[in-house]
């Protein structure tokens, strides 16, 4: 080996290092035609509701929002809506919304702290209408959209995004399962 690549291998070390401490950027992709009418209240629990809780497999989503260099984001708004066990959205405009489970909320919100953390309680999301199965998010940090984009499941992604990103959930007692996705923001 020459003097001048020895001497250049630590600074391209450097340089390797710093590139790679970047993260790529979530993706976006369609909001979809059954975004709530009305304001998504913060609410975490989406399968608790009317006295009584949802058909389906009950999915606790958790995670956290970071920028690229992986720092926390706080005081970012989550909101996440999805279809219900039967396929059905909570949504004026969807087929069949008169039959949604009545014990499922279909949509709700929540707010990271310092740490970046969200946390909800959701369903394990169905394919409907030939679509994959996805829960539907969008990001907001004071008032400004982040990010519009849809989880899919493992091995079921999306045939319209090109990096669809994707939920691997693991059962974690009976009806219960567990999925952790980061979001990763500009």
């Amino acid at each position: 080996m020459n003097r001048r690549r020895f001497l250049l291998m630590p600074l391209l070390a450097m340089i390797s290092q710093r590139v790679t401490a970047f993260l790529k950027v979530s993706p976006s992709d369609h909001e979809g035609p059954f975004y709530p009418v009305a304001p998504i209240p913060l609410n975490a629990d989406l399968v608790h509701s009317a006295d009584g809780a949802a058909r389906g497999r009950h999915l606790e989503l958790k995670g956290r929002v970071i920028n690229q260099q992986q720092k926390p984001q706080s005081a970012v708004r989550i909101e996440i809506w999805q279809c219900d066990a039967s396929g059905r959205y909570r949504h004026p405009w969807a087929p069949g919304n008169d039959r949604v489970d009545p014990h499922f909320a279909g949509f709700g919100s929540v707010n990271t702290g310092s740490n970046g953390v969200y946390h909800f309680k959701t369903l394990i999301p169905v394919p409907y209408g030939g679509r994959p199965p996805h829960i539907h998010v969008k990001l907001f940090h004071a008032n400004r959209e982040l990010l519009t984009s849809q989880l899919y499941l493992k091995g079921q992604g999306s045939q319209y995004g090109s990096q669809p990103m994707v939920i691997d959930p693991r059962s974690v007692g009976e009806n219960q399962w567990r999925a952790d996705f980061d979001f990763v923001i500009a």
